[in-house]
């Protein structure tokens, strides 16, 4: 953000609450950007077959991720679970079980992380143009990466090879 949310004006870097922060150089305005992380929340959709892992247009060829997507105004995270797999896959949630909330420090957002056991025949939205269906062991790749989400879901649903560890630091 370059310039105030209310009056126009460029801002000014400034530490506020010890951190650095953008802020507007008109007191009397008192506008600060806050910068705070984006809820977004992240689905590991289950059918009888398997995960689904899809490709979204935008990414790059042959990359497939879980399904993810905003919350909506006044939206509860379970709510915009069930919506996103709704719209992107055309599936029907049967039952979501909460994984965790984890930072995506990179985008700034914060993710809300839902298991999702869904039924119905896959019809992908626009924004998608392929998926495939994986095993849960085929996602062993992903924990030990350090992608956090994968990892506590798979302590819960104990399929984690013990000699599978990950650190705090490794991130997104």
């Amino acid at each position: 953000m370059k310039y105030c949310g209310k009056c126009g004006r460029e801002l000014i870097p400034a530490v506020i609450d010890e951190r650095r922060r953008l802020r507007c150089p008109d007191e009397a305005c008192g506008y600060v950007f806050w910068n705070n992380p984006t809820p977004v929340v992240a689905m590991l959709v289950e059918t009888e077959e398997g995960i689904v892992l899809a490709h979204n247009k935008a990414f790059p060829p042959g990359m497939f991720s879980f399904i993810t997507g905003f919350l909506e105004a006044g939206e509860a995270p379970e709510e915009a679970a069930v919506r996103e797999t709704r719209e992107e896959l055309s599936l029907e949630a049967d039952r979501t079980e909460f994984v965790g909330a984890f930072p995506f420090r990179r985008m700034n957002q914060l993710v809300l992380v839902y298991h999702v056991f869904a039924s119905g025949a896959i019809r992908l939205n626009e924004e998608l143009d392929d998926y495939r269906i994986v095993q849960r062991t085929d996602l062993l790749g992903y924990a030990e990466s350090g992608r956090f989400e994968v990892a506590v879901w798979f302590e819960r649903m104990r399929v984690l090879r013990p000699e599978v560890t990950l650190s705090p630091e490794s991130g997104q």
